[in-house]
């Protein structure tokens, strides 16, 4: 089964939309931007939270102000919907029902969170590598930086974690596609990628990111990876490398070549 990507702008009789929340908060319409002052950005980007499951009013309020049900905090709350749905000329951006909110599916499917999740989606089923890898391409162009940056609270940093592993994932696996093509370099930058969406990935991913740096530019670049990294685990996590990882790098000193070209079978769900 070949996977297909939602296009990046989404058409409708309201407009042009394309919904920003990774790595900063906007909404486009027809290429500009209807996020203004004083609070529109919150209100936005915030109701993409209400893409994968209908929320009332109250729970809005308390996630994106913090604050409690009473008549102040609907007032706002009624005043950020007409807000939001005239900066979008669309009254349906917002769907009620049973007094529980959401975003249009059309709204929806111009977020670059759901462009990621859709194309790795796709390239899971993708029946070839290359297919896989530009899926993976297209996937990875929206995921610029964190989950709505500029809001604080437990759901968004749950919404955040999501983000990121898909985000690893992504790169991971492009890291292992470009490796068995034998293209190193590529599968290296793919794996720094990774690194720095998440520094916590399996410290396996870390040995063959030192053999790739090791391999594409010198044993330079690969010790000062790990050194990097046993920094972080000291400073962030009071552990340190394990021993195979220090054996590695020992053997990296001393010049050793130690990168193995391993074949990928692309998984099936």
């Amino acid at each position: 089964m070949t996977g297909t990507v939602t296009q990046d702008v989404v058409m409708s009789g309201a407009g042009r939309y394309i919904l920003r929340s990774l790595g900063q908060a906007d909404v486009l319409l027809d290429g500009r931007s209807v996020c203004g002052p004083p609070a529109a950005p919150r209100n936005c980007c915030g109701s993409c939270t209400l893409s994968r499951r209908a929320v009332t009013g109250t729970i809005f309020c308390s996630q994106l102000w913090g604050l409690e049900d009473n008549t102040a905090a609907a007032n706002r709350f009624r005043v950020a919907l007409h807000r939001l749905r005239a900066a979008l000329e669309w009254p349906d951006a917002v769907t009620e029902q049973g007094g529980r909110y959401r975003l249009h599916p059309e709204l929806l499917e111009a977020s670059d969170t759901y462009r990621l999740h859709q194309a790795l989606r796709a390239s899971r089923q993708s029946e070839t590598l290359r297919e896989r890898e530009e899926l993976l391409r297209q996937a990875l162009a929206s995921a610029d930086g964190e989950y709505l940056p500029h809001l604080q609270g437990e759901w968004v940093e749950q919404a955040r974690a999501q983000h990121r592993a898909a985000v690893v994932e992504g790169y991971l696996t492009l890291s292992e596609l470009h490796c068995a093509a034998r293209e190193c370099p590529l599968a290296a930058q793919a794996l720094v990628k990774a690194a720095q969406s998440d520094p916590l990935i399996g410290e396996d991913h870390h040995q063959r990111l030192m053999a790739c740096l090791s391999m594409t530019r010198d044993r330079f670049a690969a010790i000062e990876h790990y050194r990097r990294y046993r920094h972080f685990l000291a400073s962030e996590v009071g552990d340190t490398p394990m021993h195979d990882t220090e054996l590695l790098a020992e053997r990296i000193k001393a010049g050793e070549r130690v990168c193995e070209h391993l074949p990928f079978t692309p998984q099936k769900t």
